[in-house]
């Protein structure tokens, strides 16, 4: 079964880079945590150093604001990855940064900005914000597989930064699965997200998806929602060249979330395009059911089982 590739409720726009920088296809084994040292969501340098997400604490809901800069399966670039070593962005490694700090120089404050009120330090956060970090955790696990394990060791910072004694060796990185710090990637000397409580926030996300799996964009979930039957195929007349409505977003919104969303630049519109057709044929070819008429017009048996 393809793996999702986007993350749910999560915000695309001009934070996306996946069109300017396509990156290597991943199977997601590993998280990578990492904090952005910062207040609010940055640029990147225009996507070229982003990672897959970057998750926002949101003060007043106190959930997460999640943007969504490359698909999960497709390698990220916050990672340092240098010449004749491991790979370090393509080594099926998914990136999230979570806004805020693990510097204790602002533990209490940054300026004239209070910690817990206007920005996280993350090793002495808000419960609500180890919840809502558990949630994106467990809906990792549930949704990519990505184990519920990681390093006993999480290093206060400033002392988990450089080659400390958490660092891993090459041989571990390649053979590692679950979830880990940027201060565990080998080639990489930064020290985020310093001393979390770790082994609470992974204890929480057991739980979460013990409990159905994470959530929809950092809210916590309730048990796992019964299957839905498919919705009904509109008809073809709403597909093909000149075609703008509804059902032509809803299907590309589909092909996305079932892996077959490559063709898109920008993502899925209300407008029928030339990637629209390519994604179709992509699921079309890639059932045996409908390799015969594999010509990228959604039909009743495509719509029926790309909605299954």
């Amino acid at each position: 079964m393809a793996i999702p590739t986007l993350y749910p409720s999560a915000t695309r726009g001009s934070h996306w880079y996946g069109d300017t920088y396509e990156g290597d296809l991943i199977a997601p084994n590993t998280l990578v945590i990492h904090t952005t040292e910062g207040t609010d969501v940055v640029s990147y340098s225009s996507g070229s150093e982003a990672p897959n997400l970057t998750a926002k604490p949101n003060f007043k809901t106190k959930k997460l604001d999640v943007y969504q800069h490359f698909a999960l399966n497709r390698s990220a670039r916050a990672l340092v990855n240098a010449p004749g070593g491991v790979e370090t962005n393509t080594c099926n490694a998914v990136q999230v940064e979570f806004v805020g700090t693990c510097d204790p120089t602002h533990k209490s404050a940054w300026g004239k900005l209070k910690a817990g009120v206007d920005y996280v330090y993350w090793p002495d956060a808000p419960e609500w914000c180890y919840d809502a970090m558990a949630n994106l955790i467990a809906w990792m696990h549930t949704n990519l597989g990505i184990p519920l394990s990681g390093p006993s060791q999480w290093l206060p910072y400033p002392s988990s930064y450089g080659k400390t004694h958490v660092r891993l060796s090459f041989a571990q990185w390649n053979a590692f699965r679950g979830v880990l710090g940027h201060m565990h990637v080998p080639e990489n000397d930064h020290g985020d997200p310093g001393g979390i409580p770790f082994a609470k926030v992974l204890a929480k996300a057991k739980a979460l998806a013990g409990n159905g799996g994470g959530g929809k964009g950092g809210s916590t979930p309730g048990p796992a929602p019964k299957p839905t039957a498919p919705p009904a195929f509109p008809g073809r007349q709403f597909f093909g060249p000149g075609k703008k409505n509804k059902y032509v977003e809803q299907l590309g919104e589909r092909l996305v979330r079932k892996g077959f969303g490559k063709h898109y630049r920008v993502g899925p519109s209300q407008t029928w395009g030339d990637a629209d057709r390519l994604n179709v044929r992509d699921f079309q070819q890639s059932r045996s059911a409908l390799r015969g008429d594999a010509d990228g017009l959604p039909g009743p048996l495509t719509w029926q089982l790309l909605f299954s």
